[in-house]
C-alpha cells in the first residue's frame, strides 16, 4: 500500500530513493593525445584534454576504507610519487569497498588560483547504487559546465552495508551509521584543500544531487561537520520531509545481519570479526527501498530534514530546490489503491486532485503520491529556508519529450530532470528542438546559480507572500503563483 490511512506526505517510505530499471553504464574514461599536468598535496596528475576540457578522474579523496578501516571514518589518502594517470573514473562504490575517488572536470585553460565557481554532484541511487559518473539518461561528468568556466566535481560514497551500517558494537568505538554521510564531508574537505589548483574557489562550492543525492544535500546543510564547506545548495527530488532511521533501529537491524552472517556479541571481538565477513554475506532482503540511508547519529544527523530547517539549524545560504511532475513513477503506484483510502480523507482528496471529477485513477494516484513525496515537502522547505533570511528559487520540471509521450502519460518520471540540467554530451543527439532549448534553459540557470547565488532574471526568488516558482514545461519556462496550491495545502494538511 502507497497511500496511507492518513495520506499524510510523511507516511510514505520516506527512504524511497530507488533507480529507475534500467540505469546507463558510466561514461568513465578519456582518451586523447593531449594532457596537462596538474600538481595537488598528494602527487601530479596527468589528465587528458578534449575539446577544450581537462579531465582528472578516479582521483582518491581519502583512503581504502577496507580491513580494518572498514565502518571507520574516511582516513587521508596516500600521497604518490611520479605522474598518476588521471584517464579513468574509480570503480562504483556498489561494486569493490575500495572506490573512495572523485572526478574534476575543469577549463583546460583555467590556471591555479584562478578562483573559478566549483560545482560538487553527488548522486543517486537508493544509497546502495550508483557512480560518480553514472548516467540516468545522460551523461553527468559535468563537460557542459566546464564550458561555462565551471570547474566540476562528482564523488564517490560508499554505499548500502558499507556506508549506511550501524551495530552496537560499532556505536561503541565512536562516530557510527552514516559513514557514506562521512565520506561525503571528506570529499568536501579535499575540496577546499585542493580545488584551487585546479582554478576552482573553496570559497564558491555549490554542493548538487538528485534523489539520494538530493536528501544528502539537504542533510549536509544540517550536518555539524559540514558547515563552512560550502556556499550553495541545490537539491533535486529532494525528499525534503526525510525521517532518518533511529540509532536502535538502525543497530537492530546490523545485529540481524550480522547474527545471520555467523557473528555474535556486542564488544571489540564482534567488531573485529565483522570487519573480516565479506559483504555477500549480509545480503539485503526486497526491493530497493529502505536498504539503506541516513541514520540518526546525533553527530552527523541530528533531525528529519523539516525537523532541522524548522529549527533553523540548516546551513545559511542560497538554496535551489525542485523536483518533476511524476516522481510517483519511482514507486508506480497502482489506481486500485485510490479505492483503498477510506472516507473522508478520500473525498478530501479527491476535491484537491480530480475538482472536475473526471475519475482518472491512475493519474490521480500518481499525481497524490508525486505531491506527498516531493511536492509538498519541496514548497514546506522553501517556506522554512525563506523564513530563515535567506533566497530560495523553487522549480517544478513537467516537461516530456515529445518521443515518450505514450510512455508517460502521468508526467515527467523521477530522474528524467538531469539530462536537461547537463545538457550531457550524449544527449543532445536525441533532444528535439524543444527538448533543446529547455535543456539550455535549464543548464544556464544551474550555472548562473554556481556562479551567482541567483538563476538569473526571470526567475523570481520565493516569497511566501505568492509562493512563486518555476515550471520546466512543454511549453518552455514559464513564472507559477500559489501552484498546485490546493493539493499542496490538502497533503500538507494530512502531514500534520
Amino acid at each position: 500500500m502507497i497511500v496511507r490511512r492518513s495520506f499524510a506526505a510523511g507516511a510514505l517510505a520516506l527512504s524511497l530513493f530507488a533507480l529507475p530499471a534500467a540505469a546507463q553504464a558510466p561514461a568513465d574514461a578519456f582518451a586523447s593525445d593531449v594532457t596537462q599536468v596538474v600538481k595537488i598535496k598528494q602527487g601530479a596528475l596527468k589528465s587528458p584534454v578534449k575539446d577544450g576540457v581537462a579531465y582528472s578522474l578516479g582521483i582518491p579523496y581519502a583512503a581504502p576504507p577496507v580491513g580494518d578501516l572498514r565502518w571507520k571514518p574516511p582516513m587521508a589518502a596516500a600521497s604518490w610519487t611520479g605522474e598518476r594517470d588521471a584517464a579513468k573514473a574509480g570503480p562504483r562504490c556498489q561494486d569493490v569497498e575500495d572506490c573512495l575517488t572523485l572526478n574534476v572536470v575543469r577549463p583546460a585553460g583555467a590556471k591555479p588560483g584562478a578562483k573559478l565557481p566549483v560545482m560538487v554532484w553527488i548522486h543517486g541511487g537508493a544509497y546502495v547504487i550508483g557512480t560518480s559518473m553514472g548516467a540516468f539518461g545522460g551523461d553527468t561528468d559535468g563537460t557542459n559546465f566546464a564550458k561555462d568556466g565551471i570547474v566540476h566535481v562528482s564523488l564517490n560514497y560508499r554505499l548500502g552495508r558499507a556506508g549506511w551500517f550501524a551495530h552496537p558494537a560499532l556505536t561503541k568505538e565512536g562516530p557510527t551509521g552514516n559513514y557514506g554521510m562521512m565520506d561525503q564531508i571528506a570529499a568536501l574537505k579535499w575540496v577546499q584543500a585542493n580545488i584551487a589548483s585546479f582554478g576552482g574557489d573553496p570559497k564558491k562550492v555549490t554542493i548538487y544531487g538528485e534523489s539520494a543525492g538530493g536528501v544528502s544535500v539537504l542533510y549536509l546543510m544540517l550536518s555539524p561537520d559540514a558547515q563552512g564547506l560550502f556556499a550553495k545548495v541545490i537539491g533535486e527530488s529532494s525528499f525534503s520531509r526525510h525521517i532518518p532511521t533511529p540509532l536502535k533501529t538502525a543497530e537492530a537491524a546490523g545485529l540481524k545481519a550480522a547474527n545471520d552472517a555467523g557473528v555474535q556479541g556486542e564488544d571489540a571481538a564482534a567488531a573485529a570479526a565483522l570487519r573480516k565477513v565479506p559483504l555477500t554475506a549480509m545480503p539485503y532482503s526486497g526491493g530497493l527501498v529502505g536498504r539503506a540511508g541516513p541514520i540518526l547519529d546525533g553527530k552527523y544527523v541530528t533531525a528529519g530534514i523539516a525537523q532541522g530547517f524548522a529549527a533553523g539549524r540548516q546551513s545559511k545560504v542560497p538554496l535551489m530546490i525542485g523536483g518533476n511532475s511524476n516522481e510517483a513513477s519511482l514507486v508506480r503506484p497502482q489506481a486500485a489503491q485510490l479505492d483503498a483510502i477510506p472516507e473522508p480523507q478520500k473525498a478530501t482528496l479527491l476535491k484537491a486532485f480530480d475538482p472536475s471529477g473526471a475519475g482518472d485513477k491512475a493519474r490521480i494516484i500518481n499525481d497524490v503520491v508525486t505531491v506527498q513525496m516531493i511536492t509538498e515537502p519541496d514548497r514546506n522547505t522553501a517556506r522554512l529556508h525563506s523564513k530563515a533570511g535567506q533566497p530560495v528559487y523553487l522549480y517544478y520540471f513537467s516537461h516530456v519529450a515529445a518521443a515518450g509521450k505514450d510512455r508517460k502519460p502521468h508526467g515527467a518520471g523521477h530522474t528524467d530532470e538531469i539530462r536537461y540540467v547537463f545538457g550531457a554530451p550524449t544527449a543532445p543527439a536525441k533532444f528535439d528542438a524543444a527538448d533543446k532549448a529547455l535543456s539550455d534553459a535549464m543548464h544556464g540557470y544551474w550555472a548562473s546559480f554556481a556562479k551567482t547565488g541567483n538563476p538569473r532574471a526571470g526567475w523570481p526568488k520565493f516569497d511566501p507572500a505568492n509562493e512563486r516558482q518555476v515550471e520546466f514545461g512543454d511549453e518552455g519556462v514559464r513564472v507559477r503563483e500559489h501552484f498546485l496550491k490546493d493539493q499542496r495545502d490538502t497533503v500538507e494538511a494530512g502531514a500534520k
